[in-house]
């Protein structure tokens, strides 16, 4: 059972020292935890420093982001395959977000909506500081290359063999890219 920091400290004897050591080990803790946390677990905590700040368009994305994740979860679609405490299951339907409001800022730039355009591109930001670091396009190519190696596999028709074992999941980079780097090398 967790106690206040003056339980600690009068726990373990009532001085100044304790009292400090006591303070830190929590603060080290917190900071443990921090780095250990989820995504999902990021977007709640964020999701209340915003309204907290009363930050409507992170408020608004963050929302957003976690009706898609409780919805995917929910989805017959994906059944009990989804986790909302897995960071490649949310990584994927952050990038879906991302993917849409690309598309989106494509369509509004075409039709003259400069306003919404950037609103659009002001969110994908926000999405953006969510997902891990993603792979670059020659990472991506040379983990491919490898399992092509491997496998010793070539052509077309060897694209679902290599999609399966390249071992690149939805938190480091969009299945789009990798598919692109697959088909490039092997056709």
């Amino acid at each position: 059972m967790f106690r206040s920091a003056f339980q600690q400290w009068a726990h373990v004897g009532g001085s100044r020292s304790a009292f400090a050591s006591v303070r830190l080990y929590s603060a080290e803790a917190g900071a443990a935890a921090a780095a250990a946390a989820t995504i999902n677990m990021r977007l709640k905590s964020d999701l209340k420093a915003a309204m907290k700040a009363k930050e409507k368009p992170r408020l608004s994305v963050i929302k957003g982001v976690l009706s898609d994740i409780l919805y995917a979860e929910k989805s017959a679609l994906t059944g009990a395959s989804f986790s909302r405490d897995s960071d490649s299951d949310v990584a994927g339907v952050i990038q879906r977000a991302i993917k849409q409001r690309h598309d989106s800022v494509q369509s509004y730039t075409e039709g003259g909506r400069e306003d919404l355009a950037q609103t659009e591109s002001a969110e994908i930001v926000i999405l953006s500081k969510y997902l891990p670091e993603q792979l670059s396009s020659e990472q991506i190519e040379a983990r491919v290359r490898q399992t092509i190696e491997r496998l010793g596999v070539s052509g077309i028709k060897a694209m679902g063999a290599v999609m399966r074992e390249v071992g690149i999941d939805a938190g480091q980079a969009p299945k789009s890219k990798v598919a692109e780097a697959v088909k490039k090398l092997l056709g």
